[in-house]
């Protein structure tokens, strides 16, 4: 899930971060479309396999690793603006992000 999590929030310019109430309802429409539009095109891709356990039911691998803008791209550059792509523990897991396509939220005072 965090792939798709961090392909679809990086394609609609969110940080993970963000609170729900903060986010338009444009913001979420467009999350959504690109939530469905990442998992459509990890489908046609295969899926996506980082070892033997992730394969389909003839024992190939998915390629949609090959096409991702920031999962698993710490230190890379950004597809969109070049910048270092940045990633931070979340929840014992990894969350990846552009900071400046993906903005971090303001703290409230």
């Amino acid at each position: 899930g965090n792939i798709y999590a961090d392909e679809a929030l990086w394609r609609s310019a969110i940080h993970g971060r963000r609170r729900s109430g903060t986010v338009t309802l444009r913001a979420v429409t467009g999350l959504l479309d690109h939530a469905r539009a990442v998992m459509a095109d990890a489908l046609d891709a295969g899926g996506t396999s980082f070892d033997a356990l992730y394969v389909n039911v003839n024992g190939a691998s998915g390629y949609f690793d090959r096409s991702l803008d920031v999962y698993g791209r710490a230190g890379r550059p950004c597809a969109r603006c070049g910048s270092p792509v940045v990633r931070e523990d979340f929840m014992n897991r990894g969350s990846h992000f552009c900071p400046v396509c993906q903005p971090a939220p303001r703290r409230a005072r």
